[in-house]
């Protein structure tokens, strides 16, 4: 309806225009004796403008026909009727030509005026954007600058983005002197290839990462770094100084290991007290009293030393005990794949991570000493694996051939770079390393950011 009002006034605008020029031109016909068309060819023009071409051509129409019956009617018993006829026809074309071009430059000028507020309302929303940029800009430089600890963001091609750090004595490098740089350019390329993997694989899982890693400052500081998507394209690298509660960490196992060992050297001395101690001074007492009776009864001499073949046959039983009391106690009731068995059954207690165990060949028995280590082997690549990999599965493995027994621990979690840079909890591959170095064995780790880690150990069957 408010459409075919508004047309409607377009078309009443085309006859009143008409009829102003036709009212102009009859008055002025009579003072300057002639037809002034220029009038109303600017009636086209209001018209053309104001309701477009369709109104524009109703106007030229309308023109037309007050010129034939006002201005310069046409008479057929005049001799001008040609004339007329021609007139006719030019002010036809020209107000058509006028009427078009002015619908074009009302288009024109309309199209252009929608660009206009549409670049109006464009640069509007981009001021609002950019204040709003500053302002999350501020925010985050005030987050930046609030935290102690070292932040960097990095991009997918280990090239630093933005840095901020309050301390400089925790920075490898100055600031300044890291910012646009890449990993390759600030770092050894073993380090800078290890750093590049965890960020490549936060990138492609889109789920945080966490790490540890020294580097040699003023001294060696170790860091636990948490690396989190920031874009697609790059991450936030926070990393805090563990130095101070690594070594306090050291110290406290240091100083259980010496308790647990205080503690077992005095549960041993109890035990030599009151069995082997007891049992070598019967025999010196047996002793004596054969001396005594040596010579006058030989019966009763006898009866000693079978008392002193006893007694010390005794004390051999409870020393061979206390030496086993030092083994492992899931090894007590069983052999190497039974308490490996024991293990995984009380881990799976305790944690919601697939635990698959599978022994390979006949099973055998090892030195007491290599099943000790190979099962402490097992049970701190596991716990390693279960608290750090954030794997969803893990596999051990133990497996006896002819000339060989393997044992072999395999998730598929975050995986990390073997080298001098370990994963949270990485300090019990020492551990693992020495035990192995012990008994002579061959220890194998293979681990990349987001493939996994594996731990293998082999020892020989020969060492039995």
């Amino acid at each position: 309806m408010n459409t075919t009002k508004s047309e409607l006034k377009h078309y009443l605008v085309a006859i009143l225009s008409v009829a102003m020029a036709l009212i102009f031109t009859l008055l002025l016909s009579y003072s300057l004796a002639q037809s002034l068309v220029g009038i109303f060819y600017a009636a086209v023009v209001v018209t053309a403008w104001y309701g477009g071409t369709r109104p524009g051509v109703v106007a030229i129409v309308l023109i037309v026909i007050a010129c034939n019956y006002w201005v310069f009617p046409i008479d057929s018993t005049n001799a001008n009727v040609l004339e007329s006829w021609i007139r006719t026809i030019q002010l036809t074309l020209v107000a058509s030509l006028i009427c078009y071009l002015t619908g074009r430059l009302r288009s024109t000028t309309q199209r252009l005026s929608q660009t206009i507020q549409a670049l109006k309302t464009e640069i509007q929303e981009r001021i609002q954007a950019e204040a709003a940029l500053k302002t999350s800009e501020g925010e985050l430089r005030a987050l930046f600058a609030a935290i102690p600890d070292p932040l960097f963001v990095i991009d997918a091609e280990g090239r630093i983005l933005r840095a901020a750090l309050l301390e400089s004595e925790k920075l490898y490098l100055p600031i300044d002197e890291q910012i646009t740089r890449t990993l390759s350019e600030i770092f050894e390329q073993t380090q800078a290839d290890t750093f590049l993997g965890y960020i490549q694989q936060v990138l492609q899982t889109q789920q945080r990462v966490m790490v540890e890693y020294k580097l040699m400052l003023k001294q060696e500081t170790w860091f636990a770094a948490h690396i989190t998507p920031f874009s697609n394209n790059a991450v936030i690298w926070l990393a805090r100084d563990i130095t101070e509660q690594r070594n306090a960490a050291l110290r406290e196992l240091k100083q259980a290991e010496e308790a647990s060992i205080l503690e077992e050297r005095n549960r041993m001395a109890r035990e030599i007290h009151d069995t082997l101690a007891q049992a070598f001074t019967g025999i010196l007492v047996q002793v004596g009293a054969a001396t005594q009776v040596l010579t006058d009864d030989i019966e009763a001499t006898q009866a000693h030393l079978d008392m002193i073949d006893e007694l010390a046959r005794t004390g051999l039983t409870e020393a061979r005990r206390s030496v086993a009391a030092l083994r492992l106690q899931l090894l007590d009731e069983g052999n190497l794949q039974s308490a490996l068995h024991r293990l995984i059954t009380q881990m799976r207690a305790v944690t919601d991570t697939a635990l698959i165990y599978e022994v390979k060949g006949t099973a055998y028995s090892l030195p007491a000493e290599v099943e000790h280590n190979l099962l402490r082997i097992g049970q701190e690549a596991l716990t390693n694996a279960i608290k750090y990999a954030n794997a969803g599965e893990i596999w051990l493995e133990l497996a006896y051939d002819d000339n060989q027994c393997s044992l072999c621990v395999k998730d598929d979690g975050q995986g990390f770079g073997v080298g001098s840079i370990l994963p949270i909890g990485g300090f019990g591959l020492l551990g693992i390393s020495e035990r192995a170095e012990q008994m002579g064995s061959q220890l194998t780790i293979k681990s990349q950011p987001g493939q996994g880690t594996e731990i293998k150990v082999i020892v020989d069957r020969a060492s039995e």
